[in-house]
């Protein structure tokens, strides 16, 4: 069992099962308190100095966290740590409303430690100089700008596009102020392309959609290493039909009020809640790819949305592989779909090899003229975003 880096002072473990506290204790390099019950841990708290408590499985319950409420009621500064064996939105619920700052799941490990003591401290940093109550993030700078990339084809680059375009936003801007959610709620690939395993899906702040706030919903969102966060799809194509429309309108509603950018990846499918999700949008990426397919069934898809009188200051038309070697030339393509291409992205062989290694191009390759497509993409949001208050009051239409 490889160790933390940590040498365990100041961190406190609580459970009733020996064995675990033997095997979490030999994660750290040096001594670590342990308690196996809440008397125990109390009794401790009040002769150590205690930074972060680990929650054992014994007490992953709901009524567990109520009882061991008193840990953060007697110190608001302490970080908790709940240790489960499954990680539920009752019991996520439960340790948020407690003031605990993360449930995750056992067993534990270094990385998952690591991980803990990187919240905490982040949460540390957060804290008001009066020792006041925690908040779970900082307050936005201002109401988020919603980006939604699109596609009428399946495999024009929509993700890669999406993907690409919140990590730029990350690098451009404070990270822990972007995220992406996928709602391809039947085959999202947003977490296959930054190599990330979700614990928690955008079904469970669906589930929690009548009680949930920026805190319930925050925990539930995925963090990238880039700082960037992310509201994975559900791991199951099943699972799709428990998202509705409502709740996914209401959860974007709630993160443009918790971040300053929300990219939306979204299916190759003009549906009700793709329409919602448009409508709410600032910003419309319009991805298209250099094959006749994709070009027809994006002329069907924008005549669709003029016929809805959906505003064309909205939509950006984004080519993509616009160096491959097709019949098709941009002047035909603007002329089909009556648009100007707003930006392009190359085609380059390193883009599928990126995905497969889990590591978006403007990560791994970032001076390649393919990186240099999405910067283009890039300059368009922001500079869309720049020219806004010029376009108030002179709205055309497509």
């Amino acid at each position: 069992m490889a160790q933390t880096d940590f040498d365990g002072s100041g961190i406190l473990i609580i459970d009733g099962d020996e064995e675990f506290l033997a095997d979490s204790s030999r994660l750290f390099e040096g001594g670590v308190a342990t308690a196996a019950t809440l008397a125990d841990a109390q009794r401790a708290l009040e002769g150590d100095d205690v930074d972060l408590v680990l929650l054992g499985p014994t007490f992953a319950t709901e009524t567990g966290v109520k009882d061991a409420g008193f840990l953060v009621e007697d110190d608001p500064g302490m970080a908790v740590v709940v240790v489960a064996g499954s990680v539920g939105s009752g019991l996520l619920r439960a340790a948020l409303r407690a003031g605990f700052v993360d449930v995750i799941e056992a067993p534990l490990d270094a990385a998952k430690i690591s991980e803990a003591v990187g919240h905490a401290e982040r949460l540390t940093k957060r804290r008001p100089s009066s020792g006041g109550p925690v908040e779970p993030f900082a307050a936005p700078h201002r109401e988020a700008r919603v980006i939604t990339v699109m596609s009428a084809k399946g495999g024009s680059g929509k993700t890669v596009t999406a993907t690409n375009l919140a990590l730029m936003l990350c690098k451009a801007h404070d990270p822990s102020r972007v995220c992406i959610v996928d709602a391809d709620l039947q085959f999202g690939d947003v977490c296959l392309v930054l190599q990330l395993e979700p614990k928690l899906t955008i079904v469970n702040a669906a589930h929690e959609i009548a009680h949930i706030d920026e805190a319930l919903l925050e925990s539930i969102l995925t963090k990238h290493p880039s700082g960037l966060s992310v509201l994975a799809a559900p791991l199951e194509p099943a699972f799709a039909d428990e998202v509705t429309t409502a709740a996914m309108t209401e959860i974007v509603g709630r993160l443009r009020r918790m971040f300053d950018y929300v990219v939306i990846d979204t299916a190759s499918l003009l549906d009700e809640l793709l329409l919602s999700l448009l409508e709410r949008s600032d910003q419309v990426l319009c991805v298209v790819d250099m094959d006749l397919p994709s070009v027809k069934n994006a002329k069907l898809a924008l005549e669709t949305l003029r016929l809805l009188k959906f505003p064309s200051g909205k939509i950006h038309l984004v080519l993509n592989r616009s160096n491959a070697r097709a019949r098709l030339d941009e002047g035909e393509i603007e002329q089909s779909l009556k648009m100007k291409i707003a930006a392009a992205i190359p085609s380059d062989g390193m883009v599928p090899a990126s995905v497969n290694e889990g590591r978006p191009v403007v990560e791994s390759a970032p001076r390649s003229k393919v990186a240099r497509g999405f910067e283009s993409v890039l300059k368009l949001v922001i500079g869309d975003e720049s020219n806004r208050s010029d376009r108030a009051g002179k709205r055309r239409w497509l």
